[in-house]
């Protein structure tokens, strides 16, 4: 493949170790194909090159010029374009797993076929953007993330940062869990840990209405669970007298559990991928602790009676 003089000088340069290129005049320039793994363009004006299947995994491009350039099948695993210009890029089936946008002026991009998983779209302008094909969903955005005005990125499977900040507090939570669940040490609080998580996934999906109303069918006649509310929001929050730190008992765990279990059954009925979308490690923490095994191994099922009357034979 013929390789203009600018790829071969940042070829050679790469191989002897450097990765700050910085003070590069790169626009126009024609770098196809080329490893560019870990590299250092912050500011660099690559607008109009030609960088198809460049391998840009893990760079610095925050504030670069890549108005107009073509970034077609280009690899930015992990890169960062923070605040960078991408005006009339073209961004054709690249993947951009863990792509830093935020701030990114993206302004009439062809961003078609692209994958976009957990890409920061945070503060990103989007205006214009053609979306066709693009996997744009498990990607991040904000308040301030500006889209064409018929663009739904809830629609479109989106997820706001608000929501990974949640998501993460669940996992710190979960960790601290774990290194108890042997000894049974589960509070009412880290519960509703697990009730309003699944509560995120079914909401984006169902719908208020049809989260609220699953938990109360799901809800099985053990009176002490009826100190959980459901607020319109779909919140569950708790109004007993205990607090929220409160070591339940295991008969309350295993009330709680059965709930867990039946919710995630009938919500599995109409998404068939719910469980599938579900934090395994916070959920499996609660319904595989050793307790819990040893007293189903003595009775394989369980028999509920949920507050729809319906009385279902759930097999742990």
């Amino acid at each position: 493949m013929f390789q203009s003089e600018e790829a071969i000088d940042l070829i050679k340069r790469y191989e002897n170790n450097q990765r700050n290129f910085q003070d590069f005049q790169l626009r126009r320039a024609d770098l196809r194909g080329i490893n560019l793994r870990n590299t250092d363009f912050c500011g660099v004006d690559l607008s109009y090159a030609n960088l198809r299947d460049v391998d840009f995994s893990g760079a610095d491009l925050r504030d670069a010029y890549l108005n107009e350039a073509d970034l077609t099948g280009v690899n930015l695993t992990g890169a960062n374009l923070g605040e960078a210009s991408l005006i009339k890029v073209y961004l054709i089936k690249a993947n951009c797993y863990k792509t830093n946008f935020s701030g990114a002026y993206l302004t009439g991009a062809y961003l078609t076929k692209s994958s976009f998983e957990k890409a920061d779209f945070s503060s990103a302008y989007l205006n214009g953007a053609k979306l066709s094909g693009a996997k744009i969903a498990g990607a991040y955005y904000d308040k301030k993330t500006r889209f064409d005005s018929l663009f739904d990125p809830q629609k479109a499977q989106m997820i706001t940062i608000e929501t990974e900040k949640k998501m993460i507090e669940q996992s710190i939570k979960v960790t601290a869990i774990q290194q108890r669940q042997d000894e049974l040490d589960i509070t009412i609080e880290e519960f509703l840990s697990v009730f309003n998580h699944l509560t995120e996934i079914s909401r984006r999906y169902l719908g208020k209405t049809m989260s609220q109303k699953y938990w109360e069918s799901s809800r099985p006649l053990f009176e002490w669970l009826d100190n959980f509310a459901i607020t319109s929001s779909t919140e569950i929050i708790f109004q007993g007298q205990e607090s929220l730190d409160t070591i339940l008992t295991s008969t309350k765990f295993k009330w709680c559990q059965a709930w867990v279990i039946t919710f995630i059954k009938n919500c599995s009925q109409i998404i068939q991928s719910y469980p599938k979308m579900l934090d395994n490690q916070l959920i499996n923490s609660f319904i595989s602790t050793s307790n819990f095994q040893d007293s189903t191994r003595e009775n394989m099922s369980n028999l509920i009676m949920t507050k729809s009357n319906q009385t279902e034979l759930i097999y742990i």
